[in-house]
């Protein structure tokens, strides 16, 4: 923000001094602002949504990573960094060497024991449960002083005695219990009541994360018992739950000195320290758990920054393209006033100063307004994603709107406006003196000077290389770019001896075919959304060429529609035809957002009917998902006797951490150990296969008979949201880590995965049992009889099996609740980019003003030839209304192709043959509302156009 700032400040203290030294230009460039308040609040209307979006984007960037972090405080506390073990033996270990550990950088160490467990209300009737809650000993005299900071920790009062437990206030919320309730344990094959001593807050180690899994973002619910019940309930397991159940584990927490965020300063000192107090010991790994979450907080705030802006772009270019086109109607309305100064002394410059001294007005309130209005843009945003983060678990958003960062979408705003100012002041100061004067139109061909034509040659070769390089690095972007860069520089050199309509059309239509083909006549490597952004702006750049060089053929066929002997289609037509620069200007406003609105829509549509191949690649074979707890699981016989299933596979899971050839740390995803009754049964779909395989089947068994190999699913260390993105190829090699010991071992990925809803790397049990030492048989996939309903099936699984924490979904609910958050996700973006259509319609309403104002000499000499009123009122809806109306076509047409190209073309839908399908009501409606926007916006200047007297019209001069 201080180079903004610093940037922001120079051109301020410029035009300041400007102002002071040359007064009498400040005096002209006041003049109109100051007389023509309404236009000049249109204007600033126009250029603040820009500015609008930029802060809202941010906002939101930052109210998701104060959110993220707040996971620091609420389940963490001063907590930094966590000693995980793998057995009893290691905690033992770990504990007695860490007795007396003492450094300046640790003020707390604190050991815990937990496990996971269901835990439910006694009644049968109306029983309530939470099917992994965590149940943690601890010693609260030493853990209300963890950290040196009591009311960080969230603990307070005594430790549980035998039978009692204290429990966290979302546990109890759940359970709808309170002190003095009892509750009911199930671990380890046991049935164990507890009565509840109290509730604490969701804060600190009362909130504490024990297994902490990065891809949840479920806070958890804890139940504090006394030490050792854990080790009582373990030790009395059954011998059929012996070989399965998760045995409960020792994890040492510490706190780095300092606060809640400040410790985590020391995070890389103190794991050093630990790792060198703990070395020789085996099953023991130190996390720096706090560093992790305020890392994921920051990353994310990040990601969902950058998809704010980026998509908001497009109305922030519509907005520049509004400041030009206002400017350059300045400039064609004051030219005689213009080429008169310029004849009695003032040069090129001072006109330039000028425009920027009048600009910098504009540009100053619109990003102060523009500013403002992004906080209740950010507020709007934050309060639809919301509901979207509902969905996925826990977190609550906390609006946040730091100065910083309203600051900086205001000094964004105000440097992309002056920029634009500025540039297009250079270009309206380059006038004729003589032709300004009498107000003719500047000749149509100049001789170039010999620099520029250097300057286009060098820059023609230069675009040319770039191509080439971008073919060769497989540079989508640039391979779309620069194709359009150089084709614009040798339009500029072929005009001069070719008509230039031809010249322009030809290149036009070449570039327009190459943005949308490309990956038909090269390859490249796979995008993101800053390419659809290139994509899209040249797309429509060369779609607007393309009609800019046409208008007069379009123009033609509309009145031969209309009848050629129409007078109002005739002046309604008149002035676009003319004046090309603007009418390309609004077009490219109109149909830059109209090209992502329509596609968004488009692509959300096919999404939404997409379900069945979501429920085809995560089922394959199997109708239900589901798990139960590590400390009481379930056998497949017991499944198998439920009404309805057909068939039961169950799966081996946990946490690991990978590390890919390119990766510089480690990142955690899920792990699952696979069996054959699995993939005989049909595992989930493969995309791609290594070349031994003949067919997925293959592939899948490979991996089961080779626990050197491993099967990535679709999202595999995917951060963020969006569409699934190729992080690995069949056949990398990838390290994983075992977060509990710190073993590292070497997978080789033998076929990527269609599936991804359950975020895991699949391998054979034999090969994670080897790989990681803390997993359990917790995940189930389940059959259904043909004449079953999986979902009925699924609710009688979860009440059956209450006592063993069954959670199951049928995998048809899963595909809709994904579809449905999809689905308001896009319409986020859709009313995200409305904005953007905000602009172009005000920009409109903008340019019908200034247009009566230049043309009301016009305007009077028809009516003083006997035009009537009304039919000058219709021609200016007419005039407006072809402009609009162009623009929308453009903009659907080629979303329509793009994403038509991008559906049946692409390899984004993998091997399925997706139905290329349009929502023509959904569009038809938003078309059709943005087409009635606009004539509104223009129905009071064509009002006011129609009112005008001759005589006056005729007489006044300004």
């Amino acid at each position: 923000m201080t180079a903004l700032a610093a940037a922001a400040g120079i051109v301020l203290a410029v035009v300041v001094f400007i102002a002071v030294r040359r007064r009498s230009l400040a005096r002209i460039a006041l003049r109109s602002p100051a007389r023509r308040l309404g236009e000049s609040a249109l204007v600033i209307l126009g250029s603040l949504l820009g500015t609008a979006i930029i802060t809202g984007s941010l906002i939101v960037g930052d109210t998701l990573n104060a959110s993220l972090r707040a996971i620091g405080e609420t389940s963490l506390g001063p907590t930094d960094l966590m000693v995980r073990t793998a057995d009893d033996d290691a905690g033992e270990r770990t504990l007695d060497a860490l007795d007396g550990f003492s450094s300046d950088d640790v003020d707390g160490i604190l050991p815990i024991r937990a496990a996971t467990a269901p835990v439910a209300t006694p009644s049968t009737a109306d029983r309530l449960a939470h099917p992994t809650t965590t149940l943690i000993e601890v010693d609260f005299a030493q853990a209300g002083a963890f950290g040196g900071a009591p009311t960080a920790t969230g603990i307070s009062g005594a430790t549980p005695p035998d039978g009692h437990t204290v429990i966290s206030e979302n546990l109890a919320a759940d359970l709808d219990v309170e002190v003095g309730d009892t509750i009911v344990a199930y671990t380890y094959g046991q049935t164990t009541e507890f009565i509840v001593d109290a509730t604490l807050p969701r804060v600190g180690l009362a909130g504490l994360d024990v297994g902490r899994n990065p891809l949840s973002l479920e806070f958890p619910r804890n139940a504090f018992v006394a030490p050792g019940t854990l080790d009582d309930l373990a030790g009395a397991v059954p011998p059929e739950a012996a070989g399965t159940a998760q045995p409960p584990r020792d994890v040492v927490l510490v706190s780095a000195t300092g606060g809640v965020y400040t410790g985590v300063d020391r995070t890389g000192v103190v794991t050093t320290q630990l790792r060198d107090a703990l070395r020789g010991i085996a099953g023991v790994d130190v996390e720096p758990v706090k560093r992790d979450v305020l890392d994921d907080a920051e990353e994310q705030g990040d990601s969902f920054r950058e998809l704010f802006i980026t998509v908001g772009s497009f109305a922030v270019i519509a907005g520049v393209l509004l400041l030009v086109n206002i400017f350059v109607m300045l400039a064609e309305e004051r030219k005689s006033e213009l080429g008169v100064l310029r004849a009695v002394g003032l040069k090129r410059r001072d006109l330039v100063r000028i425009f920027v001294i009048e600009g910098s007005l504009y540009a100053v309130a619109a990003a102060v307004l523009g500013a403002l209005l992004g906080i209740v843009v950010g507020r709007i945003i934050i309060i639809v994603t919301s509901g979207i983060f509902e969905s996925f678990g826990d977190l609550s958003l906390t609006f946040s709107a730091p100065a910083s960062s309203i600051v900086t979408g205001g000094l964004v705003g105000f440097l992309i406006a002056m920029m634009t100012i500025i540039g297009t002041s250079l270009r309206n100061s380059r006038l004729n003196i003589i032709r300004a004067i009498r107000d003719l139109p500047e000749p149509a061909g100049r001789r170039p000077r010999l620099i520029v034509t250097v300057l286009q040659v060098l820059a023609l070769v230069a675009f040319a290389g770039l191509v080439a390089v971008s073919i060769r690095n497989e540079d989508l972007m640039g391979g779309l770019a620069f194709p359009a860069l150089a084709g614009l520089a040798l339009a500029s050199l072929l005009s001069r001896v070719w008509p230039r309509r031809i010249v322009v059309s030809v290149i036009a239509v070449g570039v327009l075919v190459w943005a949308i083909f490309a990956e038909e006549f090269a390859t490249f490597s796979g995008g993101d959304v800053n390419v659809f952004i290139v994509q899209g702006v040249v797309l429509t750049a060369a779609a607007v060429a393309l009609a800019s060089q046409n208008q007069e053929t379009i123009g033609a066929a509309i009145r031969r529609v209309g009848g050629n002997s129409s007078l109002v289609a005739r002046i309604g037509l008149a002035y676009p035809l003319a004046r090309r620069f603007r009418t390309s200007m609004t077009l490219a406003m109109y149909s830059l957002v109209v090209f992502t609105l329509v596609f968004i829509s488009v692509l959300s549509h096919i999404l939404g009917s997409l379900t069945d191949k979501t429920i085809a690649d995560e089922g394959g074979g199997y109708d239900i998902l589901a798990s139960v707890s590590p400390t009481n699981p379930v056998s497949q016989s017991q499944l198998k006797q439920v009404a309805g299933v057909s068939d039961v596979a169950t799966m081996t899971v946990g946490q690991a951490q990978y590390r890919r050839p390119f990766d510089d740390d480690f990142s955690v995803w899920g792990i699952g150990g696979v069996g054959e009754e699995l993939v005989d049964g049909g595992p989930p779909a493969l995309n791609e296969w290594a070349p031994e395989y003949a067919d997925a089947d293959a592939a899948w068994r490979g991996v089961l008979d080779d626990p050197s190999l491993m099967i990535a699913d679709a999202f595999f260390l995917q951060g963020g949201g969006g569409p699934p993105e190729e992080n690995v190829k069949v056949g990398d090699v990838i390290e994983i880590r075992d977060p509990t010991t710190g073993e590292v071992s070497e997978r080789t990925v033998a076929a990527l995965a269609a599936a991804g809803q359950s975020l895991t790397a699949w391998m054979s049990e034999e090969s994670v049992a080897d790989a990681v030492v803390q997993v359990a048989p917790t995940r189930v996939y389940v059959a259904v009889d043909e004449d079953a309903d999986a979902t009925e099936v699924a609710l009688r699984l979860q009440g059956e099996f209450i006592v063993n924490g069954m959670q199951a979904d049928s995998f048809r609910d899963i595909a809709v609740e994904q579809t449905r958050v999809n689905t308001q996700f896009f319409r986020l973006m859709q009313g995200f980019l409305a904005l953007g259509l905000v602009v172009g319609i005000a920009g409109l309403g903008v340019i019908m003003v200034r247009a009566v104002r230049e043309r009301r000499r016009d305007i009077g000499m028809l009516r003083s030839l006997g035009m009537q009123g009304r039919k000058v009122r219709s021609a200016f809806l007419l005039e407006s209304g072809f402009v609009a109306f162009e623009g929308m076509i453009i903009g659907t047409a080629l979303s329509l192709v793009t994403s038509y190209q991008l559906v049946l073309k692409s390899d984004i839908f993998g091997e399925l043959d997706v139905p290329f399908s349009v929502p023509w009501l959904q569009l038809g409606t938003l078309l059709g509302i943005a087409l009635l926007a606009s004539l509104l916006a223009t129905a009071g200047p064509a009002q006011q156009a129609a009112k005008i007297k001759p005589a006056v019209a005729l007489r006044i001069a300004d």
